[in-house]
């Protein structure tokens, strides 16, 4: 009887439920890479024209049609507040956020890949500073003696700003 429970409890211990790595796309803008998490991505797109929005925030670059709807183009960079590292349009691309309404994309300098990523604890977790970065990872197959951190980002507080808030019933 001993055992087997002897047994029984080293196959619960060697038995951890496999975890999967968090994907992202990775993205860059300026010097900075950042992490979107995949669920939150449709699409990425290759440029494209964009009509620009009289009198609005510096960050929002524009609309274009997709599917019948127009979609709000933010440039990342600008909305984080960092120096673009190049100003041409050509070089872009543009990442189709998965979201109901209203449809945004996010315009970065570069969409590199979905990768696996590893979360960033304690000293290592530092890089770019912003309410819309949730946290620091490293790409899963990068060397830890590298620095290639990305600044993982949540897409609603990024867009909080940008986004106009429903009117008030009664007012």
């Amino acid at each position: 009887d001993e055992r087997t429970e002897s047994l029984a409890s080293r196959r619960k211990d060697e038995a951890s439920p496999f975890q999967a790595l968090p994907r992202a796309l990775v993205c860059g803008s300026g010097r900075e890479r950042f992490g979107i998490p995949i669920d939150f991505v449709a699409e990425v797109l290759p440029p494209q024209k964009v009509m620009p929005v009289p009198d609005g925030p510096s960050a929002l670059v524009g609309l274009f049609g997709r599917g019948g709807r127009l979609v709000s183009v933010i440039d990342l960079a600008l909305a984080l507040g960092i120096e673009p590292s190049f100003t041409d349009d050509e070089g872009h691309h543009f990442v189709l956020l998965r979201r109901d309404q209203p449809p945004v994309a996010l315009r970065v300098e570069r969409a590199y890949a979905v990768a696996d990523i590893r979360m960033l604890t304690g000293e290592e977790a530092t890089g770019f500073r912003s309410d819309a970065v949730t946290g620091y990872a490293r790409l899963d197959d990068i060397a830890a003696d590298q620095t290639d951190i990305l600044s993982l980002l949540d897409t609603e507080r990024l867009l909080r700003p940008f986004l106009s808030s429903p009117p008030v019933s009664g007012a």
